[in-house]
């Protein structure tokens, strides 16, 4: 590590572990349950997607990041185009294609994601009419929120920001709001008048606090280290 680096480093740190968790997946995902009037005998293959998706994703994140250790060492990267250098080795000409069409697919599925589970959030809270699979005029004000996101979201990709330094500082932000939104589902969890006998195990709840801690003390250290890292 260089001199003097050590927010810098930390805010990276921080980035990942916030990118890697994702806490509205929680909501998105439960919310597509309610949708689809899944039963007791979805769980296995609820399991399977959770942990071979899951599984698989993490794989592929920790593979990004070794790659991008060995292929860009000793590099300052400071915007996308020095990042698509990590595919060039193994892909030669084509690897700049491949890392623009790959940020592509997982900006526009993020994209989706997000707005859609702000959504669900705002509609549910409110009591409003919701879901994915309805018309819009069915559900005007759900449809109302996921557009008024993704035009907003627009207007600050136009404005100019730094698109690297902007999804740097959303996923250290993203560790905030960890705690808050896993906390209660680790009560909801446990609790068999919603789960009934599917609630957590020791090692489940072990897993789930063990994540809320980390995100709990990353929270603490995330506004520091952007001031001082970024």
């Amino acid at each position: 590590m260089p001199p003097g680096s050590l927010a810098k480093y930390g805010l990276f740190a921080v980035s990942i572990l916030g990118a890697t968790v994702s806490p509205y997946l929680l909501n998105f995902y439960a919310s597509g349950a309610v949708e689809e009037h899944w039963k007791p005998k979805d769980i296995p293959a609820n399991r399977v997607v959770a942990v071979l998706g899951m599984g698989f994703g993490s794989a592929v994140n920790a593979a990004v990041l070794v790659c991008a250790a060995i292929v860009l060492r000793g590099v300052d990267v400071r915007d996308f185009h020095q990042v698509a250098q990590t595919l060039v080795p193994p892909f030669g000409r084509w690897g700049v294609p491949l890392f623009a069409a790959i940020l592509g697919v997982g900006c526009f599925g993020a994209a989706l994601e997000i707005a859609l589970n702000l959504a669900y959030a705002v509609a549910q809270q409110l009591g409003w009419n919701w879901g994915e699979d309805v018309r819009p005029r069915r559900e005007a004000r759900f449809a109302l929120v996921y557009t008024t996101v993704l035009a907003a979201a627009a207007l600050v990709i136009v404005s100019g920001i730094e698109p690297l330094k902007l999804t740097m500082i959303s996923m250290a932000l993203t560790v905030l709001v960890q705690p808050i939104i896993v906390f209660p589902f680790i009560v909801i969890m446990n609790d068999p008048l919603y789960v009934g006998r599917h609630g957590n195990g020791p090692v489940g709840n072990a897993m789930v606090v063990g994540i809320t801690v980390l995100g709990a003390a990353m929270a603490l250290v995330a506004v520091p280290l952007e001031i001082f890292g970024s």
